[in-house]
């Protein structure tokens, strides 16, 4: 795979990541005016269960299936893919079964895990999203496979419209009502089933529909099942992307616990984890263009024989990163408080903003580099990183959250974000040896938007002071951003990081998206690049 198609690739899935992201970020500014940081806490306690297993459906098990489907089409073996279809339903249908019996009649527990018994409710309709989830993975799949990625895409956007839009107006209407506070988060929680059913409902009928232009099946050529072998691929293509959710599940069952050990009232430890659960949303959003780097990183450097051209993906997914990570990592940090008064109407809880808003970079940086190791061919140990980051994130919460409150919980996100990402650097160390020089040149257009910020917020310290006014944070969120990316793009042409020539060379990778479906496709799943490899080799 050329780097131009690695680029576009990746491309199109940090656009699909964007546009999710963006309206899953406005979630949380109608929950928390509504429901309060508590009502906010409770939802934010239950979502990671909800975003790991989201997290398969949108990633792991579509890329499996779109790699066995794609391949059968290719080799002229039509006839396996029902079969391909009917043994992950059949698998999936099991997936479902147990985990709606676990989360639904085991939510006491969990909810004792996680330190509060107001979140049983909200774990218990979680159970009825995760029923969908798994079904929503294998239609995604399915037309990913078939290169049809605008029915993939279009479902996820209008999953997100659906979610925010039903639980906006469900916790609207049990505030009215007068309901409990656990009862509104519940509702909260119903939201991501309804969106994740609306999404089921289009992509069923956009399956019937478009599985009677497939042609005439042939008698059945292949043996086995395919359970196992979707399972085998959709795992390790999925640890990137798990990193942000797993994490977050840390959280999720310590933090509540450790303030209640501290002293705090069972109340007020939560009130405390949904100020802390303000950033997180936030930072999510950061980090959007990491999880298409990584998903586009695995195939095309899958793809390529010599090491020259490896270096040199890894090299461009390294560079992205820097030039992207770095300056949202620094923007987010100097537009924390302001934009903490923006969402969520007062400015408490900012500095652990700023903390996690630090984390963002290293985030980027172990998602896009999980995603190189895997596509070199060393699929363990990103899960050996990732274990060690959440071995980390543990004892980081229980040493520093008794001692530091929220903001002991964010330097421990911190430090395992980073020791990931230094894991994961120092690995493939050897294969971008000799960029180190280019690294440091990557480093100054930051450094001159860091700079100007800095001069900004304290030379003329009466333009950017916060109040509790939201109007005025926007403006000042606004002018912020604006020197932020003006300092920034002079630092990009000053520094010749970024030369015209690779501005142009952009441009016409635009054009080449493919006009099916509005995306590109990784040409590792390409049918026509699979069949002329296929077609090449036996005329070898």
């Amino acid at each position: 795979m050329s780097r131009q198609v690695f680029l576009k690739g990746a491309l199109a899935l940090s656009i699909s990541a964007l546009i999710s992201k963006l309206l899953g970020l406005f979630y949380v500014i109608p929950l928390k005016h509504f429901a309060g940081d508590e009502g906010l806490a409770l939802y934010q306690a239950v979502f990671p269960i909800y975003n790991t297993i989201l997290m398969l459906s949108v990633s792991g098990i579509p890329i499996a299936l779109a790699k066995l489907i794609s391949e059968k089409l290719a080799s002229q073996q039509s006839e396996e893919i029902p079969f391909i279809v009917k043994s992950a339903f059949r698998f999936m249908i099991g997936v479902s079964f147990f985990g709606v019996l676990f989360f639904y009649a085991g939510a006491n527990q969990i909810a004792a895990w996680i330190g509060s018994q107001n979140t049983k409710l909200s774990i218990q309709a979680m159970a009825f999203a995760i029923l969908i989830v798994p079904f929503v993975a294998v239609l995604r799949g399915y037309f990913y496979g078939f290169q049809r990625m605008n029915l993939s895409a279009s479902s996820q956007i209008i999953e997100q419209f659906i979610r925010v839009g039903s639980m906006t107006f469900i916790v609207y209407w049990l505030v009215m009502e007068g309901k409990d506070i656990s009862v509104v988060s519940a509702g909260a929680a119903w939201g991501s089933f309804i969106g994740l059913a609306v999404s089921l409902f289009l992509l069923v009928g956009a399956y019937f529909r478009y599985r009677t232009k497939e042609g005439p099946q042939r008698k059945r050529t292949g043996e086995g099942g395919y359970a196992w072998k979707i399972m085998a691929i959709a795992i390790p293509a999925s640890l990137s992307t798990l990193m942000i959710p797993l994490l977050g599940m840390v959280d999720s069952m310590s933090i509540i616990n450790l303030l209640k050990a501290a002293g705090l009232s069972e109340g007020r430890a939560t009130i405390e984890f949904g100020v802390y659960s303000r950033g997180v949303p936030i930072v999510q959003f950061s980090s959007f263009y990491a999880t298409g780097l990584a998903l586009a990183a695995v195939p095309a450097l899958s793809s390529v024989k010599s090491l020259r051209e490896r270096r040199e993906h890894i090299y461009k997914a390294l560079q992205l990163t820097v030039l992207a990570g770095i300056p949202a990592s620094i923007g987010m940090m100097m537009i924390a408080q302001p934009l903490n008064v923006l969402f969520y109407g007062n400015g408490q809880g900012s500095t652990t903003l700023v903390i996690l808003a630090a984390s963002t970079f290293f985030l980027s940086l172990s998602v896009t580099m999980s995603g190189v190791l895997q596509g070199i061919g060393k699929q363990i140990w990103p899960a050996v990183f990732l274990f060690v980051g959440l071995v980390t994130k543990v004892v980081g919460n229980f040493w520093l959250v008794p001692h530091y409150g929220i903001e002991g919980a964010a330097y421990s996100t911190l430090v395992s974000y980073g020791i990931i990402s230094i894991l994961c650097i120092g690995f493939i160390y050897q294969e971008w040896t000799g960029f180190q020089r280019e690294f440091f040149k990557w480093l100054l257009p930051s450094g001159l938007m860091l700079i100007s910020l800095w001069g900004a917020l304290y030379l003329t310290p009466e333009w950017f002071k916060v109040t509790q006014d939201r109007l005025h944070a926007l403006a000042v969120v606004l002018l912020l951003v604006i020197i932020g990316m003006f300092s920034y793009a002079v630092g990009l042409i000053l520094f010749r990081t970024i030369r015209l020539k690779d501005i142009l060379q952009m441009k016409k990778r635009q054009v080449g998206m493919s006009e099916k479906s509005g995306v590109s496709i990784p040409q590792e799943y390409d049918i026509q690049h699979i069949r002329e490899k296929k077609e090449g080799t036996k005329h070898e």
